[in-house]
């Protein structure tokens, strides 16, 4: 059904060079279905299990571990991409999730081995799912329009991240987190059925490379994903806690249904933007959209410690996805620029996912360093200011980006 969705609105208007519209529908459709299942679970984890009596330090550290984690797991998704193909790897990604929302649905019963089951399954899932997708939709995008096709991609991210969080945080806070993770596991079933049809974009039975790798090429863009995977954690972990704890911190079980519906609400204004900004891209105007999108982001992160109630948290998540969307697209173009151009496709996503999940762990362990000297709600404001000053990173490829 979905497939036929998306024929129908966009195969008149884009003329594929590498793959038939058939392919590329199949990749979106189970992209829209594997975020749609993964947000369900991911908006709420973290809060999970601090309503489960765990320290908001504890769950810190976790996440900082399990992102370091990502790092030799990056070496194996690579050379399973190069091996397999990368729409095995997605495949096997999705397989690999459903045991780690298993284990997250044991952790009342099974406690710390459970949450240590769910994050290294979670993790290993969504290195090899990120970098194998990454290395599928730079292969089957048109060079021309890259930008309205990174619109595309975003737009449907953002359509499966309008409906759930607002249907996760409803049967969160009606049947209990648990339901929202059998519900998670059953989409990601069906997620990987389009995959089945589909034909690898990519030579297999391939081995990775890594001598003769262009740094120079690869370098800035490289340097700007640390950002990526630092205010993944400001804007997503921290602001989460900071939302629960100091915002909604007597809603009880609806925080949930608090937390599902403005995040919704803000996602809907983004992929609004999402559209626009492809077609700024796409005119080469990539740069000045990044640095506005960077500057933008450093206001909002100065403003989020003075949020105070809901109508300031819709404004903060509002301009936060237009914000996001506006920096994160032209680099998005700028890396399938040189995943093109370098000739080492699958390589250079491996060292993006690996500084990406370097900069995530950064950013968990500068967040616990900011609590254990300033207290819990001091310290998520000083995490705020160090992800605003640390976003200037993403002007270094601000040329390229044009």
């Amino acid at each position: 059904m979905f497939k036929v969705m998306i024929n129908r609105i966009f195969a008149g208007r884009h003329y594929w060079r590498v793959v038939s519209f058939d392919e590329i529908a199949e990749l979106y459709t189970s992209r829209l279905l594997t975020i749609f299942a993964v947000n369900i679970v991911n908006l709420f984890a973290a809060v999970y299990l601090y309503k489960l009596g765990y320290a908001v330090e504890f769950i810190v550290l976790f996440y900082g571990v399990l992102y370091l984690l990502k790092v030799p797991f990056s070496i194996v998704a690579a050379k399973y991409a190069a091996y397999f193909g990368p729409k095995h790897g997605i495949l096997l990604a999705n397989i690999v999730r459903i045991p780690s929302m298993v284990a997250f649905l044991l952790v009342p019963e099974f406690g710390f081995w459970a949450i240590v089951a769910f994050g290294v399954f979670q993790q290993i899932a969504a290195t090899i799912y990120d970098l194998c997708y990454m290395v599928d939709f730079s292969k089957v995008k048109n060079s021309e329009h890259a930008g309205k096709e990174i619109g595309t991609m975003q737009i449907f991210d953002k359509i499966a991240r309008i409906v759930s969080p607002i249907v996760g945080g409803v049967i969160a806070s009606v049947y209990g987190p648990q339901v929202t993770i059998i519900v998670a596991s059953v989409m990601l079933i069906v997620a990987a059925v389009p995959l089945f049809k589909t034909i690898e974009p990519t030579m297999t039975r391939n081995k990775l490379r890594i001598a003769g790798f262009p740094w120079r090429l690869a370098r800035s863009s490289l340097a700007a994903e640390s950002v990526i995977g630092f205010d993944f954690v400001a804007s997503g972990m921290t602001w989460t806690l900071f939302m629960t704890l100091f915002v909604f911190e007597n809603y009880g079980d609806a925080t949930y249904a608090a937390l599902g519906g403005l995040a919704s609400l803000g996602v809907f204004i983004g992929m609004i933007a999402a559209w626009t900004f492809g077609q700024i891209v796409d005119r080469h105007k990539g740069g000045v959209l990044l640095v506005v999108g960077a500057a933008a982001n450093m206001v909002i992160h100065l403003f989020r410690p003075f949020v105070t109630s809901a109508p300031g948290v819709m404004g903060i998540n509002t301009a936060n996805e237009i914000a996001t969307s506006a920096y994160v697209m032209p680099l998005t173009r700028v890396i399938f620029d040189v995943a093109d151009s370098s000739g080492y496709r699958i390589t250079y996503m491996m060292f993006i996912e690996m500084i990406l999940s370097l900069g995530a762990a950064l950013g968990c362990f500068t967040l616990y360093v900011c609590m254990m000297m300033f207290g819990l709600r001091e310290g998520m404001m000083a995490m705020f200011v160090a992800a605003a000053f640390y976003g200037l990173l993403l002007l270094l490829i601000h040329r390229a980006a044009k």
